[in-house]
């Protein structure tokens, strides 16, 4: 028998249930998320960076939102003490009447005050997740050490502005958000409950409401008060319309005007916390409304003035010293300040004396473009539907003792591309990609077009004992996006086999790395299903305790997973090691939007997104082993202040360049995207001399280059840097560069007049050089040689002639290479079958500042354009079967065939029969010449040496 007294009290009992269910149920995703990274951190040996990682935005969001809503709730409090006894505040019998819906008013304002806590709760629950957002800003104001140069404003160390200055800003905001929206709530609650006196058929707030809105908006006004003194600081690194930082204007009138308004604010404060007394609504209009046009007055109209009437007449005097400030912060921002200039003085021809003297630059000529290449790579070397060519980089491998350029692609799975989209196949039976794909940058079938490959197929072949490959597994990649398990009672297919091997069959493997938290526990398993949302993971037969789990695997998530305070290129490469590992490196950075007078710049990061920042260094390199997933983080620049602070919160995170695998070392370099960011920024900011800089008279430009598309049509794009093996001017060593040329701004001036380089040995690496050309002398532009490409006759008309046979011309990039004393121009041409997707490389242009020759081979051309009678040999590579033997660099030169001209003017003769046919509109007689242009160019081309 159930007794009327228990039954609340088993109703309480089930409410209390059901609020545990409900708050686990709400947690739960929390739960599983911490617990689960927790072992995946362990498992990576970084469970040292994890629990700042975990504690950091939590401690941060529990107590920004604990004192948010402390202050909301202690005002609601306060407010409703102050009301208490007061009726509903009829306003407006109708609307009062509506809001009140006919509750008493006790039970009112009992909801009242539970809708203000709810609402108190909800606000302080965002806030501070904003706050929670700049956890590592918290960190980076902790533990950041002086930098050692001051700004020139007001003297202090850039460590204020980069770590300090924004948190105050942030801080600040958020107080002054949170008291004006308890000033707004606080104002709510007076507003519908009778707030007010009567004296006299005067209505007056009560003392204690006065003194409680009073001490509110006082507050605000503090806190504006300091956001006036903080704007000081926050113009040192404000956009202006021509360069970041105070000008002449900012300097006497608005950072003089934002203290006087900071000084005003606070004056404004202690008026309305004197109104207590006086007790006079219009008192505070005076100090709100005096504030606002005080700020328009001071901030908005007297700037304005002296920048018009004073700075305009005489601007260049005036921003003289502010010029400085922003060009000298700029160079320093970017690392333009060590920047060393030469001069470079090249003649006009490229002779065969200067290609003898430079033998390694002449054998690293690239002449794949990675846009064709890549589709060569992917037509010719993907071999099954499931791999996939992601991506095609430039690198460098010391191979029969000489330093040789290479392209490089790794063969990874794509498992959207599987036969069957089944869980077993996604997680269980394909895990990996295998090997890599790699040819020279200037080696190439003449028969075929296509490239020769150091290293290609399944299982990987190579060609170069230096390069061999032991580990081909790709289990961490660009496109390993999904979870797999390893040791379960079903093998994983390692590599497919050749169908017409002896033993047919997929080679089936084991997973044997040491990636992956085992699964063990039944819990974990529960965890791992609730986290993935496959319940597979819980019923599976072949899962066993052995088995394990390895998730993030893509090699950028996994970077950020363990150092989330970082940038990443968008470009990883992957690297063969000296152990015949495969290894990613990929590129980190850091950068700020806080660094004094420094302008603003573009950054394509990983994930192709562009970010914008003032300040940028690239002082760390990971490596991430593609088989078993370690991370290992580099330093390349120890002096970066934002490394200093994170070496100080995780010290064990990063090591120096020197414990880096020599084998790996070799191949670091500046990354593309950083130096295209650099050598944009150095376009204005290679001008030092403030009067040139306002003038902007030597503004150089990157120059266009007309790329093919698929579409067939040529699109205009700045010029690409390019990585290349070359000696510079004046050395015989070759090195490993990174170039971009330059050339003046405008439309009429299209000559080259500078190049920028980056060194990338690891004795130099990130060492800048530009080489100035004399102004007294022209020097050509790539714009202008690739406009003596297309005006010459012999070339136009082959390019017609192609495209009319139903080929679509491919144009690869054009190079810039200075070369001894001289600069040479080389573009590949490729050619594309409409009804095939493999571009062939069938002809190489070369140029100088008198000639473009165009020609089948490298070689030939080179031999034209210089009239070397005798080539190089520099690149032996043994054919596989089947295949002909080719060496790009031939020691003998076959000159043009008698045969060879008169294909070449039949060719042009029925060309000319088709057009007028076309003009007649004679379709069947169009066809047949057309049919004959097609049969002599075949025979043109297989008569061509």
């Amino acid at each position: 028998m159930v007794y009327e007294h228990q039954q609340p009290r088993r109703r309480r009992r089930w409410w209390v249930i059901g609020g545990l269910l409900l708050l686990f149920f709400f947690l739960l995703p929390t739960l599983a998320n911490a617990i689960t990274e927790w072992f995946w951190y362990q498992e990576l040996g970084r469970g040292d960076i994890y629990w700042t990682f975990f504690w950091g935005p939590w401690a941060l969001n529990a107590g920004a939102a604990i004192v948010i809503f402390v202050l909301l709730v202690t005002n609601l409090v306060i407010a409703f003490r102050f009301t208490a006894g007061e009726g509903w505040f009829d306003f407006s019998r109708r609307i009062g009447d509506y809001l009140s819906m006919g509750l008493p008013t006790r039970q009112l304002r009992r909801i009242m005050l539970w809708l203000g806590v709810a609402v108190s709760a909800g606000i302080a629950l965002l806030m501070g997740r904003v706050l929670a957002n700049a956890w590592m800003r918290f960190l980076l104001f902790g533990y950041g050490g002086a930098v050692g140069q001051t700004d020139p404003i007001f003297q202090q160390d850039l460590s204020f502005y980069l770590f300090r200055l924004p948190i105050w800003t942030q801080v600040n905001g958020l107080l002054f958000s949170a008291l004006l929206i308890a000033l707004v709530l606080v104002g709510i609650v007076y507003l519908f409950i009778r707030p007010m006196q009567t004296r006299q058929g005067e209505r007056f707030f009560s003392m204690p409401v006065l003194a409680h809105l009073s001490i509110l908006l006082a507050l605000v006004l503090l806190s504006k008060a300091a956001g006036y003194f903080l704007g000081r600081y926050e113009m040192l690194a404000q956009r202006a319309t021509d360069f970041v930082g105070p000008n002449f204007a900012d300097m006497y009138a608005r950072i003089p005007g934002l203290t006087i308004m900071g000084v005003l604010a606070l004056v404004a404060a202690v008026l309305v916390l004197a109104n207590i007394r006086l007790q006079r609504v219009r008192y505070l209009a005076i100090a709100i409304g005096g504030l606002l046009v005080a700020s328009f007055a001071i901030l908005g109209i007297y700037p304005g003035l002296v920048q018009q009437f004073k700075v305009v007449p005489n601007e260049l005097d005036l921003e003289r010293p502010f010029i400085t400030h922003h060009v000298a912060f700029t160079r320093q921002a970017y690392g333009l300040d060590r920047v060393t200039t030469r001069q470079f003085t090249p003649t006009q021809r490229v002779t065969a004396e200067a290609l003898n003297t430079s033998p390694t630059t002449e054998a690293n000529i690239r002449l794949w473009d990675h846009r064709p290449l890549h589709d060569v790579y992917k037509q010719r070397q993907e071999l099954r539907a499931y791999y996939s060519i992601y991506d095609v980089d430039v690198d460098r491998y010391q191979l029969d003792g000489q330093m040789r350029q290479v392209m490089v692609a790794a063969r990874e799975l794509d498992i959207t591309s599987l036969p069957e989209q089944t869980w077993v196949n996604r997680h269980i039976l394909y895990t990996h990609g295998y090997g890599l794909v790699m040819s020279p940058v200037n080696a190439f079938d003449p028969n075929k077009g296509e490239p020769l490959f150091f290293v290609r197929d399944i299982p990987p072949h190579s060609t170069h004992g230096t390069v061999k490959i032991t580990r081909p597994g790709i289990y961490f990649g660009e496109l390993t996006n999904d979870y797999i398990l390893t040791g379960t009672s079903r093998a994983e297919l390692d590599y497919p086999r050749d169908t017409s091997a002896a033993s047919t069959g997929n080679a089936l493997t084991t997973y044997s790395g040491k990636a992956g938290i085992p699964l063990r526990s039944p819990l974990l398993r529960m965890l791992m299903a609730y986290k993935f949302n496959a319940i597979n993971l819980l019923i599976s037969d072949y899962i066993k305790p052995q088995s394990r789990i390895l998730f993030r695997r893509n090699i950028v998530e996994r970077a950020k997973a363990v150092a989330p305070f970082l940038s990443y290129d968008s470009d990883p490469y992957l690297v063969v090691g000296t152990d015949g590992r495969l290894y990613w490196i990929l590129d980190g950075y850091t950068r700020s939007t806080r660094y004094p007078y420094s302008t603003y710049s573009t950054l394509l990061i990983a994930g192709d997104q562009q970010v914008t920042q003032n300040y940028l260094r690239n002082p760390v390199k990971l490596v991430i082993d593609a088989y078993d997933g370690t991370v290992n983080l580099y330093l390349t620049d120890e002096e970066d202040p934002f490394i200093a602070a994170w070496r100080r919160i995780f010290p064990k995170l990063f090591k120096p360049l020197v414990e880096m695998p020599v084998g790996l070392r070799a191949h670091v370099r500046v990354p593309e995207g950083q130096f295209n960011t650099v050598s944009t920024v150095y376009q204005r900011y290679h001008m030092t001399d403030p009067t040139v800089f306002y003038q902007q008279e030597d503004r150089w430009a990157i120059p266009s280059e007309t790329v093919s598309t698929r579409s067939g049509r040529g699109a205009a794009v700045p010029m690409e840097a390019y990585y290349i093996v070359m000696s510079l001017p004046g050395s015989s060593e070759p090195e490993y560069l990174l170039i971009r040329p330059y050339t003046p701004e405008g439309e009429k001036k299209r000559n080259m007049i500078a190049w920028l380089s980056a060194r990338n040995d690891p004795d130099r690496l990130g060492e800048l050089l530009v080489y100035n050309f004399p102004k007294q002398s022209l020097v050509n532009g790539p714009e202008q040689i690739q406009a003596s490409i297309n005006q010459n006759p012999e070339i136009s008309e082959a390019f017609t002639l192609w495209g009319s046979a139903g080929s679509r011309v491919w144009k690869g990039n054009l190079m810039v290479i200075p070369i001894a004393d001289t600069v040479l121009y080389v573009q590949p041409i490729f050619l594309q079958a409409e009804q095939t997707q493999i571009p062939e490389l069938q002809r190489v242009i070369v140029a100088d500042q008198d000639r473009v020759i165009m020609k089948r081979t490298l070689e030939e051309a080179l031999s034209a354009l210089t009239g070397r009678q005798g080539g190089r040999s520099t690149v032996t590579q043994r054919p596989r079967s089947g295949e002909t033997m080719v060496t790009p660099a031939v020691t003998t030169v076959t000159p043009t065939t008698p045969r060879q001209h008169e294909l070449a003017q039949e060719a042009r003769e029925h060309f000319r029969r088709a057009q007028d046919a076309m003009k007649r509109g004679d379709w069947e007689a169009y066809g047949r010449e057309i049919s004959e242009v097609g049969q002599l160019l075949e025979e043109l081309a297989q008569s061509a040496p």
